[in-house]
């Protein structure tokens, strides 16, 4: 029987699984132990990053600095942009196809009748790879929550939890306690956690303490004003979270407390990460991506685009789960015209016609703030289109709402219709 290619495998495990999401490590857990693998991966020490924004930022910059110092590394993350390949890699490249394919047949040959989520076969394949892998450091980001997701199967040397606020309520609830509790599980007793938010969620001082993990805090154990991340300063279009720059700097340090201060900027200025405040230039037209799904994150995107002195136009293409009204609040004061969205192919996204009703509702209710166009698009490139249209040199362009947002209109930027974008 010919080898399945990698497309056919990611269309196969879409299709299987009857639920996008369930949580439990029992399932993951008896197919892991039929391949092998336990509870560590022998000869790596592992770094779990968990928390509701910065994950994927923290990840990097961990990444970064570790190859800086000539760690051999290995990533897995969580979801792609384009390519599934994107989710794992060995020292700084992506895994191909054919590594991928393999520890899916392994997986599939192990798993007998075990049914496991499309996450849940990615993160054992994730683990294969690098359990075989020549590295001295994995490094896993959290799915969703901590304490049942699948990468919480093994056991972290070094947890980290970059901040915590609501998201993901109809799986984690709505008391912000108790998400942090979720999250804090990913540490392990005797073992560094590290936390980001500058005001610590009471939840997770008490988890970590019926844990018996050794705490680490922002402002009290490290400090996030140390390495200034400003596009400035750094090579990357990138504009790379203080709190997430903040983390990883700390976990490199207890990976290694003799790091140098020039290695870990050197590490940072290499940071090259899709879809977090990545900055392109389009013929004049700064456009902005951002994968901010939350209130948390636009909020920090608001922020972040209230300096700028000319037009802000945004494209926006959110899921229904999410606390719309919320983040359409945070950037309503900033953003003067608006191109929304349906994402085709994704049932759980919200429809652009939907996101304009809710923008009319928050206008209202924060007395009219001008506003511009509001316009329907029947995708987020089409919007992009649009937006592009209308804009004049000198105004931004902000993508923003998810990664399936955002992952279309990188494809479509790298195919060539707009130029290519090399970096960020």
């Amino acid at each position: 029987m010919p080898q399945r290619s990698l497309n056919e495998w990611l269309s196969l495990l879409e299709a299987r699984h009857p639920t996008e999401i369930e949580f439990g490590l029992d399932r993951i857990g008896r197919v892991a132990a039929q391949l092998g693998l336990s509870h560590s991966l022998p000869g790596k020490k592992v770094i779990t990053v968990a928390g509701t924004n910065g994950k994927g930022s923290c990840v990097a910059a961990l990444e970064g600095i570790l190859l800086a110092a000539d760690y051999r590394v290995g990533c897995y993350t969580s979801p792609h942009f384009i390519d599934y390949n994107e989710r794992i890699s060995l020292n700084g490249r992506f895994v191909g196809d054919q590594t991928i394919c393999s520890a899916f047949e392994r997986i599939e040959s192990g798993r007998g009748d075990i049914s496991l989520t499309y996450f849940e076969f990615g993160t054992l394949a994730a683990l294969l790879i690098m359990s075989e892998a020549d590295l001295d450091i994995v490094v896993l980001e959290v799915g969703l929550g901590g304490r049942l997701d699948a990468v919480n199967l093994i056991d972290a040397d070094i947890a980290i939890v970059t901040s915590l606020a609501l998201d993901h309520q109809d799986w984690l609830g709505d008391d912000l306690d108790q998400i942090a509790a979720e999250k804090a599980a990913v540490a392990r007793p005797g073992r560094p956690l590290i936390y980001g938010d500058e005001i610590p969620i009471p939840g997770l001082l008490v988890a970590a303490g019926d844990l018996g993990a050794q705490l680490l805090l922002n402002g009290r154990d490290f400090l996030p004003t140390e390495f200034n991340t400003t596009a400035e300063d750094l090579s990357s279009s990138t504009t790379l979270p203080p709190v997430s720059v903040a983390c990883a700097v700390q976990a490199a340090r207890l990976v290694d407390g003799s790091l140098s201060k020039s290695v870990i900027a050197q590490g940072l200025q290499q940071v090259n990460l899709l879809g977090r405040f990545q900055q392109i230039d389009i013929e004049g037209i700064r456009l902005i991506l951002d994968v901010a799904h939350n209130p948390q994150a636009t909020e920090l995107l608001a922020q972040r685009l209230s300096s700028t002195n000319h037009r802000i136009i945004a494209v926006a293409g959110i899921m229904a789960d999410k606390d719309i009204s919320a983040m359409l609040a945070t950037l309503a004061p900033v953003v003067k015209d608006w191109f929304f969205c349906d994402i085709p192919g994704q049932p759980r996204a919200t429809t652009a016609r939907k996101l304009a009703a809710l923008l009319y509702n928050v206008k209202v209710s924060i007395n009219a703030l001008g506003v511009g166009n509001v316009v329907e698009n029947k995708s987020p490139v089409a919007a992009l289109q649009a937006a592009l249209d209308n804009a004049s040199i000198g105004d931004t362009v902000v993508v923003f709402g998810s990664f399936f947002t955002v992952g279309p209109v990188l494809q479509w930027l790298n195919h060539g219709q707009k130029g290519s974008v090399s970096g960020g």
